[in-house]
């Protein structure tokens, strides 16, 4: 008998998909730290398709979040539909103050973003609406 043979393979822990009123429960509870996350997103995207392991699922957020960082990088906007609007803005050269001292600070010419909701997106903030499943 080989040395090998007697090796296992390492066994990799399960992973049971919580039923859906579970998972349902859990939208609703508060995030501890107080924001949804990269981590959530993915980790969202592997419960819904089974097909979909958690590392393929945090490399589709990744990809996504890079092309819209590149979007808004390039002075486009970004439309979501449904969610809103990402709007990139230009401010232009103006005076401000130093609130300490008050004197006058030149603030120099930036590109903003803006997010706008779109009317669906506040009507479900708002509970004016529900949530549509795609």
């Amino acid at each position: 008998m080989s040395p090998a043979s007697n090796l296992k393979a390492p066994s990799r822990p399960s992973f049971r998909k919580p039923s859906p009123p579970a998972l349902e429960a859990a939208r609703d509870e508060p995030r501890p730290q107080g924001a949804l996350t990269r981590q959530d997103i993915a980790l969202a995207i592997a419960t819904e398709c089974e097909n979909i392991s958690k590392r393929e699922a945090k490399r589709l957020v990744d990809s996504v979040i890079d092309e819209m960082v590149t979007t808004l990088t390039r002075g486009e906007n970004l439309k979501l539909h449904d969610f809103g609007s990402f709007i990139v803005r230009g401010k232009g050269k103006r005076a401000g103050r130093n609130p300490r001292t008050g004197a006058k600070v030149p603030i120099e010419p930036r590109q903003v973003i803006i997010f706008k909701a779109s009317p669906n997106m506040k009507a479900v903030v708002n509970g004016d609406a529900e949530t549509k499943k795609h």
